[in-house]
């Protein structure tokens, strides 16, 4: 997968990225005759957490890009104090603009949703829309933050001691604490493959010489956050599709439902719609019911008829997938075409 190395106003990043388009798994640019979404990951996991969307034949009708933020996966680049969803939201727009992809839809989960918003509120011309899955709170609940900083604590723990990432150790029971929180706990064969994979990034990322850079990434983002102010939010231009999950562990319905409000408030369009039993990273557990959200959606907003669908497509994800393991034959397959 290809990266792209910019000098931001923060430090130079090598961003990792994939574009994907019905014709091409892994292509060097995008169709421009078509929407194109861009996806951005949650918390720990990189851009192969949406290989349930990548694989799907109703999304691919569009062109899609996964990209790797700060400190996760396959992207080089320090987070630094200060790293926050501003730093974020400025990284996408350069990273966008240097693919000369001046207009593009916004997918977002948690963490990444989170992002989504700001750049919509940073770069209002470019943003087409916004669908987020699992949406921060204004602000971190204090419970949900002390969470995040004991996985952080368990795994810098387990790295200072030299562990290596294996049941029963620190930074293993890091992991379990990852899985609890996106998952809760109940990982599927495919959701566990993702785990395998990612599992080297994170012992590379986030080893003795980078905690700093973790804790920012992975708790900072989080807890030192302020709430978006009327007046930002007012600078959104474009419709907001919210997704709920229903069994997420971490917020209620209440705190997607008050982001909701305060957008409302601020003149933006918002729709929001719940999945019972997802949980908070639902996007990959529940891809079939949001992938047709997400399909839906993005054809309200375009003009003319629709995109015709792929015959067959390909997740760009698949072979790092199945070389540890994951059997793509199994039923985990099947749930993520519409």
């Amino acid at each position: 997968m290809p990266s792209i190395t910019l000098e931001t106003p923060t430090g130079v990043v090598d961003f990792n990225y994939v574009i994907s388009t019905p014709t091409e798994t892994s292509a060097a640019c995008i169709d421009p005759t078509l929407p194109t979404i861009l996806f951005l990951h949650p918390v720990y996991l990189g851009k192969i957490i949406y290989h349930p969307q990548f694989s799907d034949r109703e999304l691919r009708r569009f062109n899609l890009i996964g990209m790797d933020l700060r400190c996760h996966a396959r992207t080089i680049g320090r987070a630094g104090e200060g790293y926050g969803r501003e730093v974020a939201a400025r990284d996408v727009a350069l990273f966008m603009s240097s693919l000369q992809i001046p207009r593009y839809h916004l997918f977002g989960m948690s963490m990444g949703g989170c992002i989504a918003l700001q750049t919509a509120i940073l770069f209002p011309s470019n943003v087409l829309s916004i669908f987020v899955v699992s949406s921060l709170p204004l602000t971190e609940p204090i419970d949900v933050g002390e969470g995040r900083q004991e996985i952080y604590d368990y795994w810098a723990e387990g790295v200072s001691r030299g562990e290596k990432l294996e049941p029963g150790s620190m930074m293993g029971d890091a992991i379990t604490g990852c899985l609890q929180l996106s998952v809760n706990g109940q990982a599927s064969e495919a959701f566990q493959a993702i785990v395998r994979v990612s599992s080297a990034f994170m012992t590379s990322q986030w080893g003795v010489n980078a905690l700093d850079d973790f804790r920012v990434a992975s708790v900072d983002f989080f807890v030192k956050r302020e709430a978006y102010t009327l007046e930002a939010m007012r600078n959104i231009a474009c419709p907001v599709f919210m997704v709920h999950c229903g069994a997420d562990v971490a917020y209620d319905i209440s705190t997607t439902n008050q982001v909701a409000d305060h957008l409302r408030t601020a003149g933006v369009k918002v729709e929001v719609v719940q999945i019972p039993d997802a949980p908070h990273f639902g996007a990959t557990t529940h891809a079939k019911e949001i992938n047709e959200f997400l399909s839906k959606f993005i054809l309200s907003l375009c003009e003319g008829p629709p995109p015709p669908i792929p015959q067959q497509v390909v997740s760009p994800f698949k072979d790092q997938l199945v070389a540890v393991g994951w059997d793509s034959d199994e039923s985990d397959e099947e749930e993520f075409f519409i």
